[in-house]
């Protein structure tokens, strides 16, 4: 009897092991299933930036065509016009490294006319003087009087001014940690009203900066935009 006693504990020792392995087993499944979901619970969110700055620089473009049936007469003219327009900019105050007299476009009519007795001038030339400069005051003083004075030195021109921001990289930091900050606020609030909490980030990503005139009437002043994408997760 004592003999078949010792089996008998061994097997009962043996099953009782097992079931205790199995349980802690069941256990630790259990726990990394709920922690595996808690991986899957996350939330997007975008955060945005925008900040209205005066543009730092304006690119001016003065252009006028002239048309003859002389080419060497139409270089002539240009030259004149050339030096008109040029003069006037320095008059007003506008440096000579800010001045910029582009290559003249010229253009024979009769290479693709299908009738050339049709053509008054045989020849044109389309020409385009530009100011680089960072006074923007003095592009809109002199630009309400530039077109008028040229049209009484028989100068027909047209301008148009092109104002823009090249400080954007002093800028950047400050703005994309503005926007993560308010990616975290609207996240925060997406928690609160899930009754849960806001855990480690998980990704994000960041949008370009937009720059833009703050409407038609003020191309001076640039609104600059940018939006940052974040996924948090959640417990």
């Amino acid at each position: 009897m004592k003999g078949s006693s010792i089996p008998f504990k061994k097997n009962m020792i043996q099953g009782v092991s097992i079931v205790l392995a199995a349980f802690v087993l069941g256990l630790m499944l259990v726990c990394a299933v709920r922690t595996l979901k808690s991986f899957d619970d996350t939330v997007k969110v975008r955060g945005l930036c925008e900040k209205e700055v005066p543009a730092d620089r304006v690119v001016w473009r003065i252009r006028y065509s002239e048309k003859d049936n002389s080419l060497a007469d139409l270089r002539s003219t240009v030259q004149r016009n050339n030096n008109i327009i040029v003069s006037k900019l320095r008059e007003a105050g506008f440096k000579d490294d800010e001045i910029k007299v582009g290559n003249a476009s010229y253009d024979d009519r009769y290479t693709y006319a299908n009738n050339v007795s049709q053509i008054t001038f045989r020849y044109q030339v389309d020409q385009t003087v530009t100011v680089f400069t960072k006074n923007l005051d003095l592009v809109r003083k002199l630009q309400q009087t530039l077109e008028t004075d040229l049209v009484n030195q028989n100068i027909l021109a047209n301008s148009w001014a092109d104002y823009q921001y090249l400080g954007l990289n002093d800028i950047k930091p400050a703005m994309i940690a503005e926007s993560l900050e308010n990616a975290r606020a609207a996240a925060d609030e997406f928690a609160k009203n899930s009754h849960s909490k806001i855990g480690k980030m998980r990704t994000a990503s960041q949008g370009y900066f937009e720059v833009e005139d703050l409407d038609e009437n003020t191309p001076q002043v640039k609104k600059v935009r940018v939006v940052t994408t974040v996924e948090y997760y959640l417990k």
